[in-house]
């Protein structure tokens, strides 16, 4: 474990931990070993825990049947995705606009839900998420609506999500194909490591940054975001980043620990 100067003393005064969860909670739906301390720490001392996640091929509720199967119960207001956000933040801007999604039914229908009118044929706007139903088809369509037009949104810049067997492609790498096939860039990316929805989970619970620990396993997703909304920012080595990159690569968590059951350990 890799330990920044004057990092243990700050982490006792964060009110708010905003945890990953694939490759930092868990991996594959299988929490790691220090998963469990590391919540009832949180609930033994009083502190707010939130699940930040790019994933964006889920809804809130499948998320929370899952946590309670493991063992966890947590609320609604616990969890927020990059899908689902992307879908509230596109109805607020610009109200219900007929969209084209790259993405499983599941997220298909988190965006019917908040407003937005799903077609088949000239979109406004084109989605690309985490789609595990991704077909040829799919990227056919998004390719010839944004290059006739269409808002090009990408819910997160990922270009993997890991798995137990191994790196599978994620919104980034789906929306590069389109690009590099159509020539047109995409107009907005959510999710991490853009600091909008770190900053609208702390609004929330009415607290500063420097009351708020990011935890994380990739560099360029939840430390950068964490960084960017000025919060202390944790790296954990049960997902994508190495000790190395962490402390060599030009962005630098504050700390940097193996798990979050060894992190836990410094909570008080």
């Amino acid at each position: 474990m890799e330990v920044m100067k004057g990092s243990l003393e700050w982490i006792n005064r964060c009110k708010l931990f905003i945890l990953d969860i694939d490759g930092t909670f868990y991996l594959s739906g299988k929490p790691f070993n220090g998963s469990k301390l590391f919540y009832e720490t949180l609930l033994k001392t009083g502190r707010k825990l939130v699940f930040l996640t790019n994933n964006s091929n889920r809804s809130i509720n499948s998320y929370l049947e899952e946590f309670r199967e493991l063992g966890f119960e947590l609320t609604r207001e616990q969890i927020v995705t990059a899908g689902i956000a992307t879908a509230e933040y596109l109805f607020e801007e610009f109200g219900p606009k007929r969209v084209y999604v790259v993405g499983t039914e599941e997220i298909k229908d988190e965006f019917r839900r908040v407003g937005h009118i799903l077609v088949e044929d000239e979109p406004e706007i084109v989605v690309v998420t985490f789609d595990l139903t991704l077909t040829y088809e799919k990227i056919k369509k998004a390719t010839i609506f944004v290059s006739r037009g269409a808002l090009f949104v990408v819910t997160n810049p990922d270009l993997n999500c890991p798995s137990i067997d191994g790196p599978l492609p994620d919104a980034g790498a789906i929306a590069s194909v389109i690009r590099k096939a159509s020539g047109v860039y995409p107009n907005i990316v959510f999710g991490k490591p853009e600091p909008k929805l770190i900053d609208m989970i702390i609004r929330r619970h009415a607290l500063s940054p420097n009351e708020t620990c990011v935890v994380g396993d990739r560099i360029y997703t939840d430390i950068l975001a964490g960084i960017r909304s000025g919060t202390f920012t944790v790296l954990v080595l049960t997902g994508e980043a190495t000790a190395e990159d962490g402390l060599h690569g030009p962005v630098k968590p504050h700390l940097i620990v193996q798990d979050i059951g060894i992190l836990a350990k410094f909570i008080s």
